[in-house]
C-alpha cells in the first residue's frame, strides 16, 4: 500500500510541475504571450518563451526582442538588473533568465517591430 501511495504522490507532483507560468499582455498594437518554464519561477535558469501577435492575430516573427529582468531596489542591497536578447525560436522568441535570488522580480519584454519600439511588463515571485 505504501508503494502505491508514493507512486500517486510522484505522479501528482509531475502533473503540477508540468504547467508553465503564463502571462498575456496587450499593447495598443500587439498581444504578447510569455511562458516561463517553471511554475512558480525558481532560483537558477528559467526559460522564457515569447509569442507576439499583431491586432489581427498574425504572429510577429521579425521583431528584435530583449528581456530586462530586475529585482526592485531594496535598502542595503546591490542592484540586480539584467538584460538578455531573445532570439527567434520556432513560432516566437526564447531566452534563459538566471534568477539569482528569491523574491519579487519585474520582467520587461522590449520589442522593436519595424521601427516601432514597445514594452510589456509583468511581476513574478521567485521561490
Amino acid at each position: 500500500m505504501t508503494c502505491v501511495t508514493v507512486l500517486i504522490a510522484v505522479a501528482s507532483v509531475d502533473a503540477a510541475c508540468a504547467a508553465d507560468y503564463r502571462v498575456r499582455r496587450k499593447t495598443t498594437e500587439f498581444t504578447v504571450e510569455a511562458a516561463i518554464s517553471r511554475n512558480p519561477p525558481v532560483l537558477g535558469h528559467n526559460t522564457l518563451r515569447i509569442e507576439i501577435a499583431d491586432r489581427q492575430g498574425a504572429p510577429v516573427t521579425d521583431a528584435v526582442v530583449t528581456v530586462n529582468y530586475y529585482m526592485p531596489p531594496m535598502p542595503g542591497m546591490a542592484p540586480m538588473n539584467y538584460t538578455v536578447r531573445a532570439p527567434r525560436s520556432g513560432r516566437g522568441y526564447e531566452t534563459v533568465m538566471d534568477l539569482i535570488m528569491t523574491g519579487p522580480w519585474i520582467i520587461v519584454i522590449r520589442a522593436d517591430t519595424k521601427g516601432k519600439v514597445w514594452r510589456a511588463s509583468f511581476p513574478i515571485d521567485v521561490r
